[in-house]
Formats: structure tokens, C-alpha cells, sequence
């Protein structure tokens, strides 16, 4: 693996065919412009439409491809909200590999029993903290190998294949917001963006609930919240780790965090004016635009992401159901 860390076009090589080459769609609708920057040019990559319905197919892949067969043989297991665990359950059937999901017991349903379906076994946790408490064990008890869902090489040069589709679609860009839950995929995009000496600036957007990254630029190293409290379960890592942190904070130049209506509102914008259903992360990379970048980005080529789809109907009025925009 680490030979690719560093060659990112290998990576893409690696991917060809075994996960979606998303599209970018310019928002240049006439309804668009009264919400957007002024005098902006707007483009949101659609990874909702990637493998397994999120960016997280991209990491899960490369992990699995560059995995030992040994490590193979004695299975896999991981950590999840929903996203990661998916996408591992994908990767694992791809490979006949047996794997472990561990999730909250508050996890969407649908999330769960995609997970089942591709042929995972699923161990639900109380809450995130005690996920990751289950991680440790299963890991010392089974030697099964751990596909972090954000902290590790494969996850980040994932993400940097990702990046790399958006540079190539988008051409000259200004600036690229980008959601943090974990880190790894704004760890990806920071690590593609500097193996090019881009001048691109990389903007992070967290829910409050939920910004440990935040916290860790504060502390200037990696450091875990006491409690995850957001929709936007996606993005509710309880911690920043050291290396995806590390990565990312050498190219991100600012990190705002945005409220659960927020996302909500960006959430209704997306249904309304674009037609897709989406889960409050893949919303937040536009909450960031609408809410805390809009200043920043008038006049600017901006790129922002539709990180992931995976949500039940119930799940989304849920949600939505008491909001008023």
C-alpha cells in the first residue's frame, strides 16, 4: 500500500472498474443563484452515485486489493456508522472475505440491513464510544484486520482519487469545501492537493455536534469529545486521529461548523431544487457554502461534495419532520 500513497494515478488504476467515475454538476440553475455566492461558480461532485452510495467505496477497495491474502483468509471487521461499514460489507463480498460491522444500536435500519444483505455480520454497539471499545476487542480476540473507516492509508488515498476526479472535471478551481467527520476525506483531498502543489484552498465544514477536528486544531494535535450529538451521523467520529489529522491539517486553512438546521436547510435545498434524497452529511458540504462560505466564495470557482445517500425514507421525515426553513 505504500507504495501507492504517494502515486495517486496508480491508485485511479487500481479503482478503474470497480468504482464509479462520478459526474460533477454545475449549479447554474437560475433558482441556484439567489442562495449561492455572488458572481460564483458552483460545482458539486455526486459521489451519492459512487458504489455503495458513497465516497467510502473508494478507500474500501484499495484496502482490500492491497490486503495479504493471509489477513484476507482471517477476515476483516470495522467500525461504522452506517457509510464505511456498507462499503466494507461491498468489499468483503467482492473478495469473499468474512467481516464484522459494528455499529451503533441507533444506527438507520436501512444502513443495517445493507450491511446484511452484501453478507456482514453486524454486532450493535450502545453508542459510538462503545463501537470503538468493540473494535479493540474483536481485533485482539479474532486477529481480524481492522479497515479503519478514516485512519488509515487506503481510506486517505481514496479520498485522493476522489480529489483527483474533481481537479479533472472542474479544471481551474479556487476553493473545495469539504465535510469532516473522521478526516479521512478531507485528509485525502489535502494529501492529493499537495502531491500536485496545488494552489487550490481546502475549506472544512463539521456539524457542532460533532467537531472534534475543530477541538483538534485548538489543542494542535488529535484529540477525542466527550459526546457526539448531531443528524449528521456520518460525520459523528468521536475523535480525530494523529495521521488523517496530520495530513489534513498541513492544507486546510479554515474549519467552520455549522447547526443540525443547517444542514437541514441545505438537506431541503437539495431535495427541492435537485431532486435527491440525501442523509444530513452529504448535505453539509453545502450547509458550509450557504452558511459560513458565502462571503469567502463570491466571484470563486467552488467545488463541494455529496459525500453519501444511505438513508431510509423513515429515517429522512424523521429528520425533517418538525423543521421549518
Amino acid at each position: 500500500m505504500q507504495s501507492m500513497f504517494n502515486n495517486i494515478d496508480r491508485a485511479r488504476e487500481v479503482l478503474r472498474g470497480k468504482i464509479v467515475n462520478t459526474p460533477m454538476l454545475n449549479l447554474n440553475e437560475d433558482d441556484f443563484h439567489e442562495i449561492l455566492p455572488d458572481n460564483s461558480e458552483v460545482s458539486i461532485k455526486l459521489e451519492l452515485f459512487q458504489q455503495t452510495g458513497s465516497f467510502k467505496a473508494r478507500g474500501v477497495a484499495i484496502g482490500l486489493e492491497t490486503l495479504e491474502e493471509k489477513k484476507k483468509a482471517q477476515g476483516i471487521v470495522t467500525v461504522t456508522g452506517g457509510n464505511h461499514g456498507i462499503a466494507t460489507a461491498w468489499g468483503a463480498s467482492q473478495y469473499g472475505i468474512s467481516a464484522k460491522i459494528i455499529m451503533p444500536k441507533t444506527a438507520d435500519p436501512f444502513r443495517i440491513d445493507k450491511c446484511k444483505d452484501l453478507g456482514a455480520e453486524v454486532i450493535l454497539a450502545e453508542n459510538v464510544n462503545d463501537a470503538f471499545r468493540r473494535l479493540d476487542e474483536i481485533e485482539k480476540e479474532e486477529n481480524r484486520f481492522v479497515l479503519h473507516p478514516f485512519n488509515q492509508e487506503n481510506m486517505i488515498i481514496g479520498s485522493a482519487t476522489c480529489c483527483a476526479e474533481i481537479i479533472d472535471q472542474m479544471g481551474d478551481i479556487d476553493i473545495l469545501i469539504i465535510p469532516i467527520g473522521g478526516g479521512g476525506l478531507i485528509g485525502g483531498m489535502a494529501h492529493y492537493l499537495d502531491q500536485i502543489n496545488s494552489s487550490v484552498e481546502l475549506l472544512g465544514v463539521e456539524p457542532i455536534g460533532a467537531d472534534s477536528f475543530t477541538k483538534s486544531l485548538e489543542k494542535k494535535s488529535a484529540v477525542r469529545i466527550n459526546k457526539v450529538d448531531t443528524i449528521a451521523d456520518s460525520l459523528g467520529a468521536p475523535m480525530a486521529m494523529e495521521f488523517s489529522f496530520n495530513i489534513a491539517k498541513k492544507r486546510v486553512s479554515q474549519v467552520e461548523k455549522v447547526t443540525d438546521d443547517e444542514i437541514r436547510n441545505a438537506m431541503i435545498t437539495m431535495r427541492d431544487r435537485l431532486g435527491f434524497i440525501v442523509e444530513p452529511a452529504c448535505a453539509t458540504s453545502l450547509a458550509g457554502l450557504q452558511e459560513r462560505y458565502k462571503k469567502k466564495c463570491e466571484g470563486k470557482k467552488v467545488g463541494i461534495i455529496a459525500c453519501g445517500s444511505n438513508i431510509s425514507f423513515e429515517r429522512y421525515n424523521e429528520i425533517l419532520k418538525d423543521y421549518r426553513s
